[in-house]
């Protein structure tokens, strides 16, 4: 399901599954945003959390376990709860939970905001440590 937040001026479409941005238009149906044409990458804006990048043979060590992160980590392909919906502004939240602590074994809540404001998209990102140690991410 896609949620879509618009003003006088612009529009914007983002996907529950990763909250990924999709679609940012102006009302004149100009479109700013790659349409994701699988031939050449079917992603449109991902969010890379908690990684950015690729770790050497995909995994990591800690506390003497080792734990298997894919390459941007798994916030883009997650599904995402839109905790706050206006006209112009969406806040999509992911929590950690059984399947995202089997490869990222930190306890958080990860806070996408896109907010319309005039002609401006402005996407804030939130990282909340419910974790008794530091938590590491990019």
């Amino acid at each position: 399901m896609n949620i879509t937040i618009k003003n006088l001026e612009f529009s914007a479409v983002i996907a529950r599954k990763g909250a990924e941005l999709i679609s940012f238009k102006k009302n004149n149906n100009k479109e700013y945003i790659w349409d994701g044409n699988p031939a050449f990458w079917g992603k449109h804006s991902p969010v890379l959390f908690p990684i950015v990048g690729t770790l050497k043979n995909d995994s990591y060590t800690y506390k003497d376990k080792t734990y298997h992160l894919s390459r941007h980590g798994f916030a883009r392909d997650m599904e995402f709860e839109a905790t706050q919906t206006d006209e112009n502004q969406v806040v999509f939240t992911l929590k950690s939970n059984s399947e995202t602590e089997k490869m990222y074994p930190f306890e958080f809540e990860l806070h996408i905001i896109y907010t319309l404001e005039q002609n401006n998209l402005n996407i804030a990102y939130k990282v909340i440590n419910l974790d008794k140690v530091i938590i590491p991410f990019s």
